[in-house]
């Protein structure tokens, strides 16, 4: 007679080893490195979750180096930044979002005080790259460019590089000695510098046979100048170039009264500017509060310094009399019909007053000054045309920021800056856009984190100075972190789509099919003929790094 094989009861006090329960699945889990919310949302693609929990092991100067990697101005970026990062947030959605833009300041400020440096260039490669604007989008790609290693050289028309960040972000905003720290650090990488240098057809002409590729990049300095005023008008200024002006210190006569046309950032930078310089100050804008385009909190600090808000409202009509603008306004609402970015205002009937200027700045947008490129580049809606991959449809040609966005934020800039050189390498190197990139997995979702294992902690914001010193002067108005404060909001990060090693998956797993070495990458491994598909590895993991898919059969 033949030995029958015994069959192991299914309830067993032994070790479930002898059980190949792997047969039963119909679903495996697996380990994915997985891209974070916040990540997906941040303009630059900063790695946010990977730098933040360095951050929350004390490593800063690696959190600094991997904020490096995708943003050049973190320094930056961690003052005026619109950081969508922390409307993603998938914190937000249990208590409050991780104070993402504070603790980018906290750490980029201390690489500053610290003197770190940015990693040596790649070997030099085939790749010389003009680069025509020295702002966040162009010093942004040339950086990109040069860690590649491209030589790099930047044309800037101002005597000094930085674009906005230098001339048209107020000091109470952005300290410009930030900026030159950021800048410098940029430049020791080895980039070339041609200031004063205004580029025209010819000039492009020239660098067109002289580079491999070129990149424009001149930002968008000229307003917009709404009915009724007019461009050289005595009394009517240019928003930027008041900004400019300040930050020269070479500021216009004014008068005591004075009117802001625009209801976005710059507006905002404009009319707490000259409330700094003793002015009374009132903002007019055709949207209205709940939809201008200015951060929520720019627009209650001027409320807090003083300045008024006219929303949902325009200028009719001006007259001139004794060096002072009359002027006739109406209530407005914007036509919703009307195509993205254009506004078509209708008046309100019966609504009319007038108010007295004795200056009126206009920050109702901007547009780049194309004059010197149009005859030669594709042109659109006051923009130069570009593709999906920057080029400008003139082979060699690429363009990135406000000159071929209207996206118009610092982050935003310097993240087309770091997609243009990467077009622009490939492009030299003859390869397609794209070539070697990985993959990308769907970001995590809230219902995939395991909430249990996260006590609720308040969120701390920046603390800001009190209305009365910030009206006097132009120190910064937000305090940065302290360094306790940045450890607790670091620890606050569910750090979503990256594994920490907490092993749960390896405690939990009630067939014993996850094994772990710590050396390895990825730390886990499953075990096939032992994994039954529960997915009690999924539940418990902290940070939706585990994902079950279907088996093929």
């Amino acid at each position: 007679m033949p030995e029958v094989t015994k069959v192991p009861p299914v309830w067993t006090t032994g070790w479930t080893d002898i059980l190949n329960t792997g047969t039963w699945r119909s679903a495996t889990p697996g380990h994915q490195n997985r891209l974070s919310p916040c990540q997906t949302a941040c303009p630059v693609g900063a790695e946010i979750a990977v730098w933040v929990k360095q951050a929350k092991e004390g490593q800063y100067q690696e959190a600094w180096l991997t904020l490096a990697a995708n943003n050049p101005f973190p320094a930056v970026t961690g003052r005026v930044c619109h950081h969508p990062c922390e409307g993603s947030c998938n914190r937000g959605e249990y208590d409050a979002a991780v104070t993402i833009n504070a603790l980018e300041q906290f750490i980029a400020d201390l690489a500053l005080q610290e003197g770190w440096s940015l990693p040596a260039p790649a070997d030099k490669r085939d790749m010389r790259v003009a680069v025509i604007g020295g702002g966040p989008a162009g010093l942004s790609c040339a950086y990109q460019l040069r860690m590649a290693g491209a030589e790099v050289t930047v044309f800037e028309a101002q005597p000094e590089l930085g674009g906005v960040l230098r001339y048209g972000i107020p000091a109470y905003r952005l300290s410009k000695e930030i900026v030159a720290g950021e800048i410098k650090r940029l430049l020791a990488a080895g980039i070339k510098v041609q200031t004063n240098v205004k580029v025209d057809a010819q000039k492009l002409a020239e660098l067109q046979k002289e580079y491999s590729a070129v990149c424009i990049a001149i930002g968008a300095p000229k307003a917009k100048l709404p009915p009724p005023f007019s461009g050289n008008e005595p009394g009517v200024l240019n928003g930027l170039q008041f900004l400019l002006d300040v930050n020269r210190a070479q500021v216009p006569e004014l008068g005591q009264h004075v009117l802001v046309i625009g209801g976005g950032s710059v507006a905002m930078d404009v009319a707490r500017t000259a409330r700094r310089l003793g002015k009374e100050v009132q903002v007019m804008s055709l949207e209205d509060r709940q939809s201008m385009p200015a951060q929520e909190e720019e627009v209650l600090e001027a409320f807090e310094e003083g300045i008024v808000l006219l929303d949902g409202a325009m200028v009719q009509e001006k007259v001139k009399e004794n060096n002072r603008f009359k002027l006739t306004c109406v209530k407005v609402t914007l036509d919703a019909t009307a195509p993205a970015g254009v506004f078509k205002p209708i008046v309100q009937p019966g609504t009319e007053f007038n108010l007295v200027a004795d200056t009126v700045i206009v920050a109702a947008g901007q547009d780049p000054e194309l004059a010197d490129f149009s005859a030669s580049l594709p042109v659109n809606n006051n923009l130069l045309t570009v593709d999906a991959n920057q080029n400008t449809g003139q082979a060699g040609i690429f363009a990135c920021g406000d000159v071929a966005s209207n996206e118009r934020f610092v982050s935003m800039a310097i993240g087309a800056g770091k997609r243009a050189a990467r077009r622009i390498e490939a492009f030299c190197l003859g390869r397609q856009p794209g070539d070697g990139a990985a993959a990308e997995t769907e970001p995590v979702a809230y219902k995939e984190i395991n909430t249990f294992y996260f006590p609720m902690t308040p969120r701390k914001e920046k603390e800001v100075l009190n209305p009365e010193l910030r009206q006097q002067d132009f120190r910064e108005v937000k305090l940065a972190f302290a360094a306790s404060d940045a450890q607790t909001q670091a620890e606050r990060c569910f750090s979503c789509g990256h594994c920490i090693q907490c092993d749960n998956c390896f405690y939990y797993c009630p067939d014993m099919a996850i094994i772990k070495d710590a050396m390895s990458e990825p730390s886990y491994s499953i075990l096939d003929q032992y994994c039954k598909g529960c997915g009690l590895c999924v539940e418990e993991c902290p940070r939706g790094v585990i994902v079950l898919k279907e088996v093929k059969r």
